[in-house]
């Protein structure tokens, strides 16, 4: 049983951190048995683990939600993301290898596709490409680490400014900028850019959110 309940864990923790399940989605133990085929037992057992880890929150008369962070939340996570993020960088400026810098390169890419489409949801995708592409290069485990861990709370909320006009070839500008600085051995300029377009990122997503909720 624990080994449906972990598999169920992981496919949940996909769906949040690719934006499937968004902040405040509820999840109902019949549909999640129904869709991967378990009874309710995993299913309660893997709530239960991604309520501990944060992912989710338990509400009277809702039961297991995909947690919602507030704003003073999401500024924190945000500017200790943007730290890691911005050493990623620093890093990967310094330790660049040829197969490094294309996997980069596929990430933006990626991106100008997606910003060129307006898709905002495929967009989403390339952008954590793009900057899964630095973490690795960074050659630091431990740091790789971290990001992994900290983008997991961060990755439901990152997407959400894409909506607004212009958002998309902006970024990808702010990553053609970024790339450009690592290629160049330019790693405290590439320090400087990613903590800067991680910031205005977190900035948006608050404001955002209290728009939503005053509709």
């Amino acid at each position: 049983m624990a080994r449906a309940a972990d598999r169920l864990i992981e496919r949940l923790k996909e769906d949040i951190h690719s934006g499937t399940l968004r902040p405040g989605d509820q999840l109902e133990e019949a549909n999640l048995a129904a869709r991967f085929g378990v009874s309710r037992t995993p299913v309660r057992e893997a709530v239960r683990s991604l309520v501990d880890s944060g992912l989710l929150e338990m509400k009277s008369r809702k039961g297991a939600i995909v947690r919602v962070l507030g704003a003073k939340e999401l500024i924190d996570l945000f500017e200790v993301a943007a730290e890691l993020e911005g050493m990623a960088a620093r890093l990967a400026a310094q330790r660049l290898t040829k197969e490094s810098a294309k996997q980069i390169e596929a990430g933006l890419d990626m991106c100008r596709d997606a910003a060129e489409r307006d898709d905002a949801e495929a967009y989403g995708q390339a952008n954590l490409a793009f900057h899964k592409a630095i973490h690795l290069a960074s050659g630091n485990a431990r740091l790789i680490e971290q990001l992994e861990q900290i983008s997991g709370h961060m990755n439901p909320y990152r997407s959400m400014p894409y909506n607004i006009r212009g958002r998309l070839p902006r970024s990808t500008e702010e990553h053609a900028e970024i790339m450009a600085a690592i290629f160049e051995n330019e790693a405290g300029r590439a320090d400087d850019l990613m903590r800067d377009h991680m910031m205005l990122q977190g900035q948006r997503v608050p404001m955002l959110l209290q728009s939503m909720e005053n509709k």
